[in-house]
């Protein structure tokens, strides 16, 4: 099959900053080429990914939506067999160009907007991807056409347990943004005892909120440790007592929920959502409601097996998602 990937014009590779979205696309590309797919990704115009073909507009201009925009069009200007988009919305404003199939990735919960334009969209030829079933039902319910929920998957051959020692400590990765909920966190581990180490970026706009948590920052029973690459967080996940996830229901997916579990680390998650889907309730992990069930759970963490953590972690293996999107590419086709 030959396969196009749309990313925004601004991306360019490889990146210079970690952008899960960005990262997630080129491993799925390259899977696809090893699998003898034709495969080319569309951004920038100076991109580079050994094993696969890039392309991008060179009359880029100060328009960011037009560019993007222009970046579809040369894609449909060439002779691909379907095309995922890894946009919100975009694709329903410019896939009526094409006759050919385009899938998107629901890398983020739908919002009101992406529901009235599947609605009101003329083109028959998007199809919605889900990452869970929680989110297949909504997409259902909703009026979004979708064949199915993919489930995203990671690499294990990366995020498996490495020979770090146990912490005892316990561990929280992703932005510090307020739909991530740290400031729950950090209460509930003052109230448990214990201790944590936060990893994240702190976007500008953030700022205020981080400010506001650092009365529980000091340093020892709770730190701050910056941004890590994949193998430091690989060995913190590795040597974390549990892994804190009390992020919001509506959440697309939780990467870091199966990140954790493939290093062998629990996870503690806000009950909701797919959280259901992502771990083994009192096996792999444990769900919460109120802070009270917070504080228990973290009591609780050490009770779950290493072993039970990985061996589920590996329903969520990469190399079975890029054969599902396979399989959905050619039912479309």
């Amino acid at each position: 099959m030959k396969i196009a990937h749309i990313l925004p014009h601004s991306a360019a590779f490889p990146l210079e900053n970690h952008n899960g979205r960005y990262e997630w696309v080129r491993q799925l590309a390259l899977l696809q080429a090893k699998q003898g797919h034709s495969v080319t990704i569309y951004g920038s115009p100076d991109s580079v990914v050994s094993g696969v073909a890039t392309a991008g507009i060179s009359n880029a201009s100060d328009d960011r939506e037009n560019n993007n925009k222009e970046t579809f069009r040369l894609a449909f200007s060439q002779d691909h067999d379907v095309y995922h988009s890894h946009f919100d919305n975009l694709h329903y404003e410019v896939s009526s160009e094409t006759s050919k199939p385009v899938v998107y990735t629901q890398h983020w919960w739908p919002t009101q907007q992406t529901v009235e334009l599947a609605k009101s969209a003329k083109a028959s030829n998007v199809w919605a991807v889900p990452p869970t079933n929680y989110m297949h039902s909504f997409d259902v319910s909703s009026g979004i056409q979708t064949k199915g929920h993919i489930y995203h998957g990671i690499n294990l051959d990366i995020f498996k347990k490495s020979d770090t020692q146990k912490s005892g400590r316990f561990l929280f990765v992703g932005r510090i943004s307020p739909e991530k909920n740290l400031d729950l966190a950090l209460s509930a581990i003052k109230k448990a005892g214990v201790q944590l180490d936060i990893v994240g970026k702190v976007a500008a706009k953030n700022q205020q909120y981080w400010q506001n948590l650092q009365q529980y920052i000091d340093g020892d029973q709770i730190r701050y440790l910056g941004q890590k690459n994949q193998t430091e967080l690989v060995d913190l996940y590795s040597a974390a007592r549990g892994v804190l996830c009390p992020f919001e229901a509506t959440e697309a997916f939780g990467l870091v929920v199966i990140e954790a579990q493939a290093c062998g680390a629990p996870v503690i998650a806000k009950k909701g959502g797919s959280r259901n889907e992502l771990l083994q309730e009192g096996k792999t992990g444990l769900l919460y409601d109120a802070e009270e069930e917070f504080v228990t759970a973290i009591h609780k963490a050490e009770t779950l097996q290493s072993e039970d953590c990985i061996q589920f972690a590996k329903n969520f293996d990469i190399i079975s998602m890029a054969k599902a999107y396979e399989q959905l590419y050619e039912s479309l086709i």
